[in-house]
Protein backbone atom coordinates (compact mmCIF):
# COMPACT_ATOMS: atom_id res chain seq x y z
CA UNK A 1 0.00 0.00 0.00
CA UNK A 2 2.87 2.31 0.85
CA UNK A 3 4.49 1.69 -2.54
CA UNK A 4 1.19 2.30 -4.34
CA UNK A 5 0.70 5.63 -2.55
CA UNK A 6 4.23 6.65 -3.43
CA UNK A 7 3.71 5.71 -7.08
CA UNK A 8 0.47 7.74 -7.23
CA UNK A 9 2.17 10.73 -5.61
CA UNK A 10 5.05 10.57 -8.10
CA UNK A 11 2.67 10.21 -11.04
CA UNK A 12 0.66 13.22 -9.83
CA UNK A 13 3.78 15.37 -9.42
CA UNK A 14 5.10 14.38 -12.86
CA UNK A 15 1.70 15.13 -14.43
CA UNK A 16 1.59 18.56 -12.77
CA UNK A 17 5.14 19.32 -13.92
CA UNK A 18 4.30 18.38 -17.51
CA UNK A 19 1.15 20.51 -17.47
CA UNK A 20 3.07 23.39 -15.91
CA UNK A 21 5.67 23.18 -18.70
CA UNK A 22 2.90 23.21 -21.34
CA UNK A 23 1.34 26.30 -19.76
CA UNK A 24 4.71 28.06 -19.66
CA UNK A 25 5.50 27.23 -23.31
CA UNK A 26 2.06 27.48 -24.93
CA UNK A 27 -0.04 29.36 -22.41
CA UNK A 28 -3.45 28.40 -21.14
CA UNK A 29 -6.12 27.66 -23.74
CA UNK A 30 -8.47 30.61 -24.00
CA UNK A 31 -11.98 29.91 -25.24
CA UNK A 32 -13.64 32.67 -27.25
CA UNK A 33 -16.52 34.49 -25.63
CA UNK A 34 -19.17 34.37 -26.96
CA UNK A 35 -18.46 30.73 -27.73
CA UNK A 36 -17.64 30.03 -31.38
CA UNK A 37 -16.64 26.67 -32.83
CA UNK A 38 -15.49 28.05 -36.18
CA UNK A 39 -11.83 29.06 -36.18
CA UNK A 40 -10.53 32.00 -38.22
CA UNK A 41 -9.19 30.88 -40.61
CA UNK A 42 -11.01 27.56 -40.80
CA UNK A 43 -8.66 24.63 -40.14
CA UNK A 44 -10.60 21.38 -40.37
CA UNK A 45 -13.76 19.64 -39.20
CA UNK A 46 -11.62 17.78 -36.65
CA UNK A 47 -10.34 21.07 -35.24
CA UNK A 48 -13.92 22.33 -34.97
CA UNK A 49 -14.94 19.15 -33.16
CA UNK A 50 -12.15 19.73 -30.63
CA UNK A 51 -13.23 23.32 -30.14
CA UNK A 52 -16.80 22.17 -29.64
CA UNK A 53 -15.72 19.65 -26.98
CA UNK A 54 -13.58 22.08 -25.01
CA UNK A 55 -15.25 25.45 -25.64
CA UNK A 56 -18.98 24.65 -25.44
CA UNK A 57 -18.74 23.87 -21.68
CA UNK A 58 -17.95 27.56 -21.13
CA UNK A 59 -21.70 28.11 -21.44
CA UNK A 60 -21.66 27.38 -17.72
CA UNK A 61 -20.40 30.95 -17.27
CA UNK A 62 -23.63 32.40 -18.69
CA UNK A 63 -25.39 34.85 -16.39
CA UNK A 64 -27.95 36.18 -18.84
CA UNK A 65 -30.31 34.79 -21.47
CA UNK A 66 -28.53 33.71 -24.62
CA UNK A 67 -29.04 32.58 -28.19
CA UNK A 68 -27.23 29.33 -28.98
CA UNK A 69 -27.01 28.48 -32.68
CA UNK A 70 -26.33 24.93 -33.83
CA UNK A 71 -26.00 23.79 -37.42
CA UNK A 72 -23.34 23.24 -40.06
CA UNK A 73 -20.91 25.41 -42.02
CA UNK A 74 -23.47 27.79 -43.58
CA UNK A 75 -24.73 28.68 -40.10
CA UNK A 76 -21.14 29.08 -38.90
CA UNK A 77 -20.33 31.63 -41.58
CA UNK A 78 -23.69 33.35 -41.77
CA UNK A 79 -24.25 33.93 -38.05
CA UNK A 80 -20.84 34.68 -36.58
CA UNK A 81 -20.97 35.86 -32.93
CA UNK A 82 -18.71 38.88 -33.53
CA UNK A 83 -20.90 40.08 -36.39
CA UNK A 84 -24.07 39.38 -34.41
CA UNK A 85 -22.64 41.55 -31.64
CA UNK A 86 -22.28 44.51 -34.00
CA UNK A 87 -25.84 44.01 -35.26
CA UNK A 88 -27.36 43.46 -31.80
CA UNK A 89 -25.08 44.62 -28.95
CA UNK A 90 -27.74 43.72 -26.38
CA UNK A 91 -27.82 40.02 -27.32
CA UNK A 92 -25.43 37.23 -26.37
CA UNK A 93 -25.10 34.94 -29.39
CA UNK A 94 -23.06 31.73 -29.24
CA UNK A 95 -22.44 29.67 -32.39
CA UNK A 96 -21.85 25.98 -31.69
CA UNK A 97 -22.18 24.85 -35.32
CA UNK A 98 -19.68 22.33 -36.72
CA UNK A 99 -18.79 22.17 -40.40
CA UNK A 100 -20.13 19.05 -42.10
CA UNK A 101 -22.40 18.13 -39.18
CA UNK A 102 -25.50 16.05 -39.69
CA UNK A 103 -28.32 15.96 -37.14
CA UNK A 104 -26.57 13.21 -35.15
CA UNK A 105 -23.49 15.35 -34.52
CA UNK A 106 -25.67 18.40 -33.87
CA UNK A 107 -27.46 16.38 -31.19
CA UNK A 108 -24.11 15.58 -29.56
CA UNK A 109 -23.20 19.26 -29.41
CA UNK A 110 -26.55 20.02 -27.82
CA UNK A 111 -25.89 17.35 -25.18
CA UNK A 112 -22.69 19.19 -24.20
CA UNK A 113 -24.51 22.54 -24.21
CA UNK A 114 -27.36 21.23 -22.05
CA UNK A 115 -24.92 19.67 -19.58
CA UNK A 116 -23.06 22.96 -19.20
CA UNK A 117 -25.87 25.53 -19.21
CA UNK A 118 -27.33 26.43 -15.80
CA UNK A 119 -31.06 25.51 -15.71
CA UNK A 120 -32.10 29.05 -14.83
CA UNK A 121 -30.34 30.25 -18.00
CA UNK A 122 -31.64 27.59 -20.40
CA UNK A 123 -35.21 28.38 -19.34
CA UNK A 124 -34.74 31.96 -20.56
CA UNK A 125 -32.67 31.20 -23.65
CA UNK A 126 -33.24 30.37 -27.31
CA UNK A 127 -31.80 27.38 -29.14
CA UNK A 128 -31.64 27.99 -32.90
CA UNK A 129 -31.55 24.83 -35.01
CA UNK A 130 -30.18 26.12 -38.32
CA UNK A 131 -30.80 23.25 -40.71
CA UNK A 132 -30.73 22.41 -44.41
CA UNK A 133 -31.15 19.21 -46.39
CA UNK A 134 -27.43 18.16 -46.41
CA UNK A 135 -27.64 17.78 -42.62
CA UNK A 136 -30.04 14.87 -43.09
CA UNK A 137 -27.48 12.55 -44.67
CA UNK A 138 -27.66 9.16 -42.87
CA UNK A 139 -24.96 8.29 -40.36
CA UNK A 140 -23.63 5.28 -42.28
CA UNK A 141 -23.15 7.50 -45.35
CA UNK A 142 -21.80 10.62 -43.64
CA UNK A 143 -19.38 8.96 -41.26
CA UNK A 144 -17.93 6.49 -43.75
CA UNK A 145 -17.59 8.90 -46.67
CA UNK A 146 -13.98 8.70 -47.94
CA UNK A 147 -14.08 12.37 -48.88
CA UNK A 148 -14.27 13.29 -45.20
CA UNK A 149 -13.30 10.22 -43.20
CA UNK A 150 -9.69 8.87 -43.16
CA UNK A 151 -9.22 5.40 -44.69
CA UNK A 152 -8.01 3.89 -41.42
CA UNK A 153 -11.13 5.17 -39.65
CA UNK A 154 -13.37 3.67 -42.35
CA UNK A 155 -11.48 0.38 -42.07
CA UNK A 156 -12.39 0.19 -38.37
CA UNK A 157 -16.01 -0.27 -39.40
CA UNK A 158 -17.31 1.94 -36.58
CA UNK A 159 -19.70 4.83 -37.19
CA UNK A 160 -18.19 7.74 -35.27
CA UNK A 161 -18.82 11.43 -35.77
CA UNK A 162 -15.91 13.87 -35.88
CA UNK A 163 -16.82 14.88 -32.35
CA UNK A 164 -16.78 11.30 -31.08
CA UNK A 165 -13.50 10.58 -32.82
CA UNK A 166 -11.84 13.65 -31.27
CA UNK A 167 -13.34 12.75 -27.90
CA UNK A 168 -11.55 9.38 -27.92
CA UNK A 169 -8.58 11.01 -26.19
CA UNK A 170 -10.73 11.59 -23.10
CA UNK A 171 -13.80 9.51 -23.96
CA UNK A 172 -15.40 9.16 -20.53
CA UNK A 173 -15.49 12.91 -19.90
CA UNK A 174 -15.51 14.33 -23.45
CA UNK A 175 -17.90 12.04 -25.32
CA UNK A 176 -21.52 13.06 -24.58
CA UNK A 177 -22.66 9.49 -25.22
CA UNK A 178 -20.53 8.02 -22.40
CA UNK A 179 -22.23 6.89 -19.18
CA UNK A 180 -19.89 8.97 -17.03
CA UNK A 181 -20.69 12.13 -19.03
CA UNK A 182 -24.41 11.50 -18.78
CA UNK A 183 -24.55 10.83 -15.04
CA UNK A 184 -21.60 12.59 -13.40
CA UNK A 185 -22.04 16.13 -12.03
CA UNK A 186 -20.99 18.86 -14.45
CA UNK A 187 -18.51 20.22 -11.89
CA UNK A 188 -16.62 16.91 -11.84
CA UNK A 189 -16.62 16.62 -15.62
CA UNK A 190 -15.49 20.23 -15.94
CA UNK A 191 -12.61 19.70 -13.50
CA UNK A 192 -11.44 16.61 -15.39
CA UNK A 193 -11.87 18.23 -18.80
CA UNK A 194 -9.83 21.29 -17.78
CA UNK A 195 -6.80 19.05 -17.30
CA UNK A 196 -7.11 17.87 -20.90
CA UNK A 197 -7.76 21.40 -22.14
CA UNK A 198 -4.17 22.27 -21.23
CA UNK A 199 -3.08 19.97 -24.06
CA UNK A 200 -5.45 21.59 -26.56
CA UNK A 201 -2.76 23.37 -28.55
CA UNK A 202 -0.79 20.15 -28.77
CA UNK A 203 -3.74 17.95 -29.75
CA UNK A 204 -3.21 18.26 -33.54
CA UNK A 205 0.16 16.56 -32.96
CA UNK A 206 -1.19 13.92 -30.60
CA UNK A 207 -2.70 10.72 -31.99
CA UNK A 208 -6.08 9.36 -30.93
CA UNK A 209 -4.38 5.96 -31.13
CA UNK A 210 -0.72 5.28 -30.42
CA UNK A 211 -0.28 3.57 -33.77
CA UNK A 212 -1.55 6.52 -35.84
CA UNK A 213 1.90 8.07 -36.51
CA UNK A 214 3.31 4.67 -37.42
CA UNK A 215 0.58 4.08 -39.97
CA UNK A 216 1.42 7.40 -41.60
CA UNK A 217 4.99 6.35 -42.37
CA UNK A 218 5.63 5.84 -46.06
CA UNK A 219 7.27 2.55 -45.15
CA UNK A 220 3.94 1.12 -44.03
CA UNK A 221 2.10 2.54 -47.04
CA UNK A 222 4.54 1.08 -49.57
CA UNK A 223 2.77 -0.98 -52.22
CA UNK A 224 5.16 -3.37 -54.01
CA UNK A 225 2.66 -3.79 -56.86
CA UNK A 226 2.83 -0.11 -57.78
CA UNK A 227 5.68 1.20 -59.86
CA UNK A 228 7.23 4.34 -58.48
CA UNK A 229 7.09 7.43 -60.63
CA UNK A 230 10.30 8.55 -62.23
CA UNK A 231 11.77 11.89 -61.21
CA UNK A 232 11.21 13.13 -64.77
CA UNK A 233 7.48 12.31 -64.58
CA UNK A 234 7.12 14.06 -61.23
CA UNK A 235 9.01 17.12 -62.44
CA UNK A 236 6.90 17.43 -65.58
CA UNK A 237 3.63 17.16 -63.63
CA UNK A 238 4.86 19.73 -61.10
CA UNK A 239 5.72 22.21 -63.84
CA UNK A 240 2.37 21.82 -65.64
CA UNK A 241 0.44 25.09 -65.82
CA UNK A 242 -2.35 25.54 -63.29
CA UNK A 243 -5.86 25.07 -64.67
CA UNK A 244 -7.81 28.26 -65.01
CA UNK A 245 -10.16 28.98 -62.12
CA UNK A 246 -13.72 27.98 -62.88
CA UNK A 247 -16.32 30.73 -63.13
CA UNK A 248 -18.31 31.12 -59.90
CA UNK A 249 -21.54 29.61 -61.17
CA UNK A 250 -19.88 26.57 -62.72
CA UNK A 251 -18.04 25.87 -59.47
CA UNK A 252 -21.21 26.35 -57.43
CA UNK A 253 -23.14 23.91 -59.63
CA UNK A 254 -20.34 21.36 -59.28
CA UNK A 255 -20.58 21.73 -55.53
CA UNK A 256 -24.34 21.13 -55.64
CA UNK A 257 -23.72 18.01 -57.75
CA UNK A 258 -21.27 16.86 -55.08
CA UNK A 259 -23.94 17.34 -52.40
CA UNK A 260 -26.35 15.26 -54.46
CA UNK A 261 -23.88 12.35 -54.48
CA UNK A 262 -23.00 13.00 -50.84
CA UNK A 263 -26.62 12.46 -49.78
CA UNK A 264 -26.54 8.90 -51.11
CA UNK A 265 -28.86 6.68 -53.10
CA UNK A 266 -31.56 6.56 -54.25
CA UNK A 267 -31.40 10.12 -55.52
CA UNK A 268 -34.03 12.40 -54.03
CA UNK A 269 -35.00 9.97 -51.27
CA UNK A 270 -34.44 11.08 -47.68
CA UNK A 271 -34.34 8.43 -44.98
CA UNK A 272 -36.25 8.84 -41.72
CA UNK A 273 -33.21 8.32 -39.48
CA UNK A 274 -32.10 11.95 -39.16
CA UNK A 275 -35.67 13.31 -39.05
CA UNK A 276 -36.41 10.99 -36.12
CA UNK A 277 -33.30 12.33 -34.41
CA UNK A 278 -34.51 15.88 -35.06
CA UNK A 279 -37.70 15.06 -33.14
CA UNK A 280 -35.72 13.63 -30.22
CA UNK A 281 -33.37 16.63 -30.27
CA UNK A 282 -36.27 19.09 -30.12
CA UNK A 283 -37.93 17.18 -27.27
CA UNK A 284 -34.66 17.08 -25.34
CA UNK A 285 -33.99 20.81 -25.71
CA UNK A 286 -37.54 21.74 -24.78
CA UNK A 287 -37.34 19.38 -21.82
CA UNK A 288 -34.63 21.51 -20.18
CA UNK A 289 -36.44 24.75 -20.95
CA UNK A 290 -34.87 26.05 -24.17
CA UNK A 291 -37.16 27.95 -26.49
CA UNK A 292 -36.52 26.13 -29.77
CA UNK A 293 -36.53 27.95 -33.10
CA UNK A 294 -36.02 25.83 -36.21
CA UNK A 295 -34.48 27.90 -39.01
CA UNK A 296 -34.66 26.55 -42.56
CA UNK A 297 -31.41 27.86 -44.00
CA UNK A 298 -31.09 29.91 -47.23
CA UNK A 299 -30.21 28.40 -50.59
CA UNK A 300 -29.73 30.05 -54.00
CA UNK A 301 -32.83 29.94 -56.20
CA UNK A 302 -31.13 27.74 -58.81
CA UNK A 303 -30.06 25.29 -56.08
CA UNK A 304 -33.62 25.00 -54.79
CA UNK A 305 -34.95 24.36 -58.29
CA UNK A 306 -32.30 21.86 -59.41
CA UNK A 307 -31.53 19.78 -56.33
CA UNK A 308 -33.45 16.47 -56.26
CA UNK A 309 -33.41 16.59 -52.44
CA UNK A 310 -34.78 20.07 -51.74
CA UNK A 311 -38.50 19.49 -52.36
CA UNK A 312 -38.58 16.11 -50.54
CA UNK A 313 -36.70 17.71 -47.66
CA UNK A 314 -39.18 20.57 -47.35
CA UNK A 315 -42.10 18.12 -47.32
CA UNK A 316 -40.57 15.84 -44.68
CA UNK A 317 -39.50 18.78 -42.52
CA UNK A 318 -43.01 20.23 -42.46
CA UNK A 319 -44.40 16.80 -41.61
CA UNK A 320 -41.99 16.43 -38.68
CA UNK A 321 -42.66 19.92 -37.33
CA UNK A 322 -46.44 19.97 -37.85
CA UNK A 323 -47.40 18.69 -34.40
CA UNK A 324 -44.98 21.04 -32.64
CA UNK A 325 -46.19 24.06 -34.58
CA UNK A 326 -49.89 23.28 -34.07
CA UNK A 327 -49.29 22.97 -30.32
CA UNK A 328 -47.15 26.10 -30.19
CA UNK A 329 -44.22 24.08 -28.87
CA UNK A 330 -41.58 25.62 -31.13
CA UNK A 331 -41.18 28.38 -33.68
CA UNK A 332 -40.24 27.95 -37.32
CA UNK A 333 -38.46 30.47 -39.52
CA UNK A 334 -37.98 29.87 -43.23
CA UNK A 335 -35.01 31.72 -44.69
CA UNK A 336 -34.76 29.54 -47.81
CA UNK A 337 -35.59 32.42 -50.15
CA UNK A 338 -34.61 35.32 -47.87
CA UNK A 339 -31.15 35.81 -49.38
CA UNK A 340 -30.51 36.97 -52.97
CA UNK A 341 -28.40 34.70 -55.14
CA UNK A 342 -25.59 37.24 -55.41
CA UNK A 343 -24.88 36.92 -51.66
CA UNK A 344 -23.76 33.28 -52.00
CA UNK A 345 -20.12 32.44 -52.67
CA UNK A 346 -21.07 28.92 -53.78
CA UNK A 347 -24.16 26.73 -53.63
CA UNK A 348 -24.77 27.12 -49.90
CA UNK A 349 -22.38 29.50 -48.08
CA UNK A 350 -22.53 33.30 -47.75
CA UNK A 351 -19.98 35.66 -49.20
CA UNK A 352 -17.90 37.29 -46.47
CA UNK A 353 -19.38 40.71 -47.21
CA UNK A 354 -22.91 39.31 -46.89
CA UNK A 355 -22.49 37.93 -43.35
CA UNK A 356 -23.81 41.13 -41.74
CA UNK A 357 -26.97 40.90 -43.81
CA UNK A 358 -27.49 37.23 -42.90
CA UNK A 359 -27.05 37.96 -39.19
CA UNK A 360 -29.36 40.97 -39.38
CA UNK A 361 -32.14 38.93 -40.96
CA UNK A 362 -31.89 36.15 -38.38
CA UNK A 363 -31.80 38.54 -35.42
CA UNK A 364 -34.81 40.41 -36.79
CA UNK A 365 -36.77 37.17 -37.03
CA UNK A 366 -35.77 36.12 -33.50
CA UNK A 367 -36.73 39.48 -32.04
CA UNK A 368 -40.16 39.13 -33.60
CA UNK A 369 -40.62 35.76 -31.90
CA UNK A 370 -38.99 36.20 -28.52
CA UNK A 371 -38.48 38.84 -25.90
CA UNK A 372 -34.90 38.88 -24.66
CA UNK A 373 -34.13 40.08 -21.14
Amino acid sequence: MKHLSLALAIATIVSLLIQGAIVIMAGRPVAPWPVEVLSHPRVSFAEEARRAIFFTPDLSKSEHAMIAIVGASAAQEGFQPAIAKTEAPDLLVHNLSIGGANITETDQIIDIAIKATPPQISRRSVLVLAISYPMFVPDNKRWSDPVFVPPDAIAEGRILTDLQREAMRCASICDPSSLFFRHAPEQLISFSRDRYALYLRLVPRLPAHLTDPVLKWNLWRYDPRRKSESKRTMQSSASAPQAQEEPYLAMAHRQMDFLTKYMGEPEGVLHNEQFDKLRMLIDKARGVGFHVVVVDMPLPSWHRSKSPFFVPYEAKLQDVLASYLSAGGIDFVSLVDAIPDEEFRDSIHPKAEAANHWARILIGQLRALHRFD
